[in-house]
């Protein structure tokens, strides 16, 4: 997986063979100045019911909306081979789930994997990814 360095996230991820039962793994926390780190979200889930989960928490839906529109990304299963792109992806300013994640001078971090589970109830890890960043709130006219 590679990512780009332009103002959205964007990423892209090639899948060189078939993963039959494809596990994701998504861990958000949050993390004020003076303050532990806080669990926001923790899921690790087949993919092809990741989007049921998505649209299960209105907070994400709208997020899981906009990957999909942005991108070839697919939550099916299986996962096919192939290279999946994501271009300069952004959420929504008005999207409540930044509002959650929104702390003065605090950061977030995103993990999170793709694996494949193996018929031994084993799993292989194919992918991994770590973002950390910053949400700043911009007053209204500003650049």
């Amino acid at each position: 997986m590679t990512f780009s360095n332009q103002d959205g996230v964007g990423s892209i991820t090639t899948i060189n063979e078939p993963v039959l039962s494809p596990i994701s793994s998504l861990l958000i926390v949050q993390q004020g100045p003076k303050e532990k780190k806080r669990i926001i979200y923790n899921m690790t889930t087949k993919l092809c019911a990741m989007q049921g989960i998505f649209n299960a928490v209105p907070l994400f839906k709208p997020v899981k909306e906009s990957m999909l529109k942005q991108s070839n990304y697919t939550f099916s299963c299986p996962l096919n081979k192939g290279t999946y792109v994501m271009n300069n992806m952004r959420i929504n300013p008005r999207n409540p789930l930044l509002g959650l994640m929104y702390q003065a001078k605090g950061t977030f971090t995103v993990m999170g994997s793709l694996s494949e589970e193996l018929p031994s109830a084993k799993s292989h890890l194919l992918s991994t990814y770590h973002l950390t960043g910053r949400i700043t709130k911009k007053n209204c006219g500003s650049q």
